[in-house]
């Protein structure tokens, strides 16, 4: 997904594109748009880089109408390889987003679910801490069943639909470009998911949760909506 976002990005005309990741290509990372087969056994950053080069030869930066971001990027996705930190992000990943006040867009495949969203405007929207929050709310066992999964044997290929991460990926690019255009935030607190077969999209919100640190919760607003004259994104794998 991560690699497809950031072509996608390149070629859509963002300023900057960075990708951070770890590891080395493996067979099942090849995608259309993606990691080329050639390039299985290198690293998957610089892989990733080579294709936001590509994508975007000789375009002109996307303008936008915003203002400059304080932290100095206008963006960060969380595209993991893992779906179940797309799907349920552990709060303490991105806390150095949240102090910055750095926007971050989720997304991710786990298994037949694809997930987008939410789009976090810190100290504004619901963040990962809200979304655990609420799901534990509902669900008491909820912190010990995700403590069992994250504590199991990691699986060497996870589950994923080509057609479906594809989705994914568009979807995210989309909510992303539409963010660094400087429009309506369409995923701020919102979570968008899809399944297949099907692909039926569908939205539900994420509150804010009154016990989270991140302030949202208590109305705080401030400019982590805006993008700056040159917008730039980072993909986190």
């Amino acid at each position: 997904v991560g690699a497809v976002v950031a072509s996608v990005l390149a070629g859509a005309g963002v300023g900057r594109v960075e990708v951070l990741d770890g590891g080395h290509v493996e067979p099942w990372d090849v995608a259309p748009g993606g990691a080329p087969a050639e390039s299985i056994g290198e690293r998957r950053d610089t892989t990733a880089r080579r294709l936001v080069r590509r994508s975007a030869p000789g375009r002109a930066p996307r303008e936008s109408t915003g203002q400059p971001a304080e932290a100095g990027l206008s963006l960060v996705i969380v595209a993991p390889r893992d779906g179940l930190d797309a799907y349920a992000p552990a709060p303490a990943a991105t806390e150095e987003l949240i102090a910055s006040g750095t926007p971050h867009l989720y997304a991710g495949v786990i298994e037949g679910t694809g997930v987008v969203g939410p789009l976090v405007l810190p100290g504004t929207t619901a963040c990962a801490g809200c979304l655990f929050r609420h799901r534990a709310d509902r669900d008491p066992t909820w912190p010990r069943m995700l403590a069992q999964w994250r504590s199991g044997p990691a699986r060497q290929v996870p589950a994923c639909d080509l057609a479906l991460s594809t989705s994914v990926a568009g979807l995210a690019a989309g909510h992303a470009l539409g963010f660094l255009d400087g429009g309506s935030p369409a995923c701020a607190g919102v979570r968008w998911e899809a399944s297949v077969p099907g692909f039926d999209w569908r939205s539900r919100p994420v509150w804010p949760h009154p016990e989270c640190p991140c302030g949202a919760a208590e109305g705080v607003k401030g400019d982590q909506a805006t993008a700056g004259t040159e917008p730039h994104a980072t993909m986190a794998g």
